[in-house]
């Protein structure tokens, strides 16, 4: 038998393209798996050129999900660039659409592309999805559609509109909150409590306790002992909006803390011809070194494993359960990234409540500092659903924008995945084909990251450009367009 190359194109309920490459040697045996992202777009090139105070806008643009967190960081940047700091009101308004950003998110990723595989694990792969969801658990359902009403008003209260919202200027937000539309957000953010209280009784219930989540959850195949990193606070609490990058280690020590403005002295970036997507890698070591331990995860599980507490309280309690369900931190299965995401929900809303509970914290006081010393560079960082996020931009002195570096969790997890994914065709490689339960048992693994793909491919190499392969059906590449 020779060499071969099988496919799973495309990987579903997925944001975004991609696909899975296996390769199989004469022996029928796993040689190589790639996770392929297919997108190329172009924001870190076609940003440059424009003026500074442009880029929030344009940079939400990169994703409908993501749109927010790229808004938000965007203006981060863009304030340091400028030498401009948010009034405390501004913060605060920013904070809370970080909030409803996290939960937004995770809610259409948990509810929407993963459940199907814990609720519905033993249907046909036809049958597995939110449809069929729709069928065996209609109130759950009902709960999450109604969670989506409330999720997209808020928004639209905040932005004007819930995607690609014009929230953010240039040392502060566009506008105060009128009193009206505060008791509107009261009313819309209590609803929304209740909502995300029953989805996690239901996750507790139909997920948590079932032998099949459990045997995935202490499965080696779906588990990695990496670095980990995320923001926290200033005494190590759970962090979405600003603060210190840590990184710790597989045990849980403590590698870096730093400050996000300086992230280029800890994290550095590759290409590969395997993927548009780039690769960051802890710049200490060398590019060549991918054992487990160093590599890069980044997102919910990351995040509760480099904070010390959660300061709220039904959240804390989730927290708590998960860790006496899994023991001691740091947490390395890879399914438990979902559990994080309940737990994130629940942490984002008590936040919310808390905020709208201090009567006029939202509108009262400056939204926007109009002063300050051009610097003409700044790198805005915040934490989005699936991980940390970091814009860096340089201008010239016209503050026209010269330099766009954008690193998404995407990116970040991509190394973490594709060693991943390698251990799980492995494990599940069986006669030497690809069943549908295989595909679906590799494709969970991928899921429990939540990669957003669009947002991970914003720049083509200048120095290697575009090729075609020919390849035939044993994987042998027969030509190379354009010929170099």
């Amino acid at each position: 038998m020779e060499s071969r190359v099988l496919s799973i194109d495309p990987v579903t309920r997925l944001e975004g393209s991609t696909r899975v490459i296996i390769q199989v040697d004469e022996r029928n045996r796993v040689r190589e798996v790639f996770y392929q992202v297919l997108e190329l777009r172009g924001f870190e090139a076609f940003c440059k050129g424009r003026a500074i105070e442009e880029l929030p806008r344009i940079t939400s643009a990169i994703c409908g999900v993501c749109s927010w967190s790229h808004h938000i960081a965007s203006g981060k940047a863009v304030d340091a660039v400028l030498g401009r700091k948010p009034p405390e009101l501004a913060i605060e308004l920013r904070r809370f659409a970080k909030y409803i950003q996290i939960i937004d998110s995770h809610l259409l990723h948990l509810c929407i592309m993963a459940l199907p595989d814990f609720v519905l694990d033993y249907t046909s792969p036809e049958l597995r999805n939110i449809v069929r969801l729709m069928k065996s658990e209609p109130k759950l359902v009902r709960t999450i559609l109604r969670s989506r009403r409330a999720i997209v008003k808020i928004e639209e209260v905040l932005g004007g509109k819930p995607i690609h919202a014009a929230f953010m200027v240039p040392g502060g937000v566009a506008r105060r909150l009128s009193r009206e539309e505060l008791e509107e957000l009261d009313a819309l953010t209590k609803d929304l409590r209740k909502y995300i209280y029953s989805i996690t009784e239901f996750f507790n219930k139909k997920v948590v306790n079932s032998k099949r989540f459990q045997d995935l959850l202490s499965n080696e195949a779906y588990m990695l002992k990496t670095l980990y990193i995320g923001l926290v606070g200033r005494v190590g609490e759970l962090e979405f909006y600003d603060g210190d990058l840590r990184i710790i280690d597989s045990r849980g020590r403590e590698v870096a803390k730093f400050k996000a403005c300086d992230y280029a002295k800890y994290i550095a970036e590759r290409s590969s011809n395997i993927s548009y997507s780039k690769f960051p890698y802890p710049k200490w070591l060398e590019q060549s070194e991918y054992s487990e331990e160093c590599i890069f995860r980044t997102g919910p599980l990351a995040r509760i494993n480099v904070i010390e507490k959660l300061d709220a309280e039904r959240a804390n309690e989730e927290y708590r359960y998960m860790l006496e369900v899994l023991g001691s931190k740091p947490i390395h299965s890879t399914l438990a990234y979902h559990w994080a995401r309940v737990i994130e929900c629940l942490y984002c809303i008590e936040k919310m409540c808390t905020i709208l509970s201090e009567d006029t914290v939202l509108i009262e006081g400056d939204v926007v500092d109009l002063y300050g010393q051009p610097e003409y560079e700044g790198v805005g960082v915040v934490e989005a659903p699936r991980g940390t996020l970091i814009h860096h931009y340089r201008t010239d002195e016209d503050l026209i924008t010269t330099y766009v570096n954008i690193i998404t969790p995407t990116t970040i997890n991509n190394t973490a995945i594709n060693t991943e994914l390698r251990k799980v065709v492995t494990v599940l490689w069986r006669n030497g084909e690809l069943n549908y339960e295989t595909i679906n048992r590799i494709e969970v693994s991928i899921r429990a990251y939540d990669p957003c793909n669009s947002c991970a491919t914003h720049l083509l190499s200048p120095y290697r450009g575009l090729q075609v392969l020919v390849i035939d059906p044993y994987g042998r590449v027969l030509k190379v367009l354009p010929e170099m």
